[in-house]
C-alpha cells in the first residue's frame, strides 16, 4: 500500500505543477506553449522520489545474523534456497 501511495505521489508531482504553471499563465494572458522547465523539472523530481521511496520500502525478510544458501541441485533435485543461522 505503501508503495501505491509513494508511486502516485510521484505521478502526481509533475502534473500538479503543470496545472499551477497553467493557472499562473492563464492569469497573465499568456499561452502555454509547451512544457516549461519547471515542468520538467517537477518531472525529474518525481522520477527521483520515486526511486528513493521504492529504495527506502524495500525491507530484509531475513532472520538478523542469518545466511542466505541459494538454490541448488542434489542428486537430481532442486533444493530451494533458504536463510540457515
Amino acid at each position: 500500500m505503501r508503495r501505491l501511495i509513494f508511486i502516485s505521489i510521484a505521478l502526481l508531482i509533475p502534473v500538479i505543477i503543470w496545472w499551477i504553471e497553467t493557472q499562473i499563465s492563464k492569469r497573465k494572458g499568456e499561452k502555454v506553449k509547451g512544457p516549461s522547465v519547471l515542468v520538467l523539472f517537477g518531472i525529474v523530481v518525481g522520477i527521483m522520489f520515486l526511486l528513493i521511496s521504492l529504495l527506502i520500502t524495500q525491507t530484509p525478510n531475513a532472520p538478523e545474523g542469518s545466511s542466505y544458501q541459494p538454490a541448488s541441485l542434489v542428486n537430481g533435485e532442486i533444493v530451494p534456497g533458504q536463510f540457515s543461522p
